[in-house]
C-alpha cells in the first residue's frame, strides 16, 4: 500500500494565527468584564451618581438645591449636612422644627430639596453642603451666599 507523505494537518502558520485570535478575543472579554461593560462585579446594589445643577439661598434661612440623577438607579436622599452638622430630615420624629424636604429621583431626573439652616442662619461665608443617599451616593459642594 502506498501512502501519501505530503498530507499533513493544519499548517503551523494557520495554527499560530488561530491561537493569536483566541488570545486577543479572550483579552477583550476580560477587559470588557472588568470595565463593567458586561455587568461588572457590583450587581444590582451599585452606588448611584448625582450631580449638582444649581442652588439658591432664600430669606437667609433656607437653601434650595437642584440635583440631577446621572446614575443607573433611583436616588433617595437620606442625610443632609451643612459644615459637618447633620440637618434634621423628614424621618427625624424627635425634632419639631423645620426639616429638609424629601427627595427621590429616578434615572435622568432633576429634582430639588429645600434645606433649612437650623441655627443662626446663613452668613456671608462659604458653607460645605453634603447630600447622602440611601445607597451611600454622596455629593459635596461649597455654597457661598
Amino acid at each position: 500500500m502506498v501512502t501519501d507523505k505530503k498530507r499533513k494537518g493544519i499548517s503551523t502558520f494557520i495554527a499560530t494565527l488561530l491561537l493569536m485570535v483566541l488570545a486577543v478575543s479572550a483579552g477583550v472579554v476580560i477587559y470588557a468584564y472588568t470595565m463593567g461593560y458586561l455587568g461588572g462585579f457590583g450587581g444590582p446594589q451599585t452606588m448611584g451618581a448625582i450631580s449638582l445643577d444649581t442652588y439658591n439661598f432664600a430669606n437667609n434661612t433656607r437653601l434650595e438645591v437642584y440635583v440631577r440623577n446621572i446614575g443607573k438607579s433611583t436616588f433617595e436622599l437620606q442625610s443632609v449636612y451643612i459644615d459637618g452638622v447633620a440637618i434634621p430630615g423628614p424621618k427625624d420624629t424627635g425634632y419639631a422644627g423645620p426639616k429638609w424636604a424629601p427627595l427621590t429621583l429616578d434615572e435622568n431626573e432633576v429634582g430639588s430639596t429645600v434645606i433649612p439652616y437650623v441655627g443662626t442662619g446663613f452668613g456671608t461665608t462659604t458653607h460645605v453642603i453634603k447630600l447622602v443617599g440611601v445607597d451611600n451616593t454622596q455629593i459635596s459642594f461649597n455654597a457661598k451666599r
